[in-house]
């Protein structure tokens, strides 16, 4: 981290995992209008978020992105609702 009060800087695997969890999370916005797809059942659509989900769980998970993410909180920098 750096000194007074910077916003720390993360390691290249965190900054990875956080583009991860980007990428999982514009393909769960995405799975309410695919754009160029083949008309899916209900159910496939279901197991495609719930996957998704999933992974980007997983990547929360991670004990780098979380102690990355609770720095940024201690320090007011990162929002978390109650």
């Amino acid at each position: 981290m750096t000194g007074g009060g910077d916003i720390p800087a993360p390691s290249d695997a965190v900054v990875i995992k956080l583009a991860g969890i980007a990428e999982r999370v514009r393909e769960l916005m995405a799975l309410d209008s695919p754009v160029g797809k083949a008309p899916v059942g209900l159910n496939t659509i279901r197991n495609d978020r719930r996957r998704t989900v999933e992974a980007v769980m997983l990547l929360l998970a991670d004990g780098e992105v979380r102690s990355y993410l609770a720095e940024l909180e201690r320090l007011g920098l990162l929002q978390v609702k109650p």
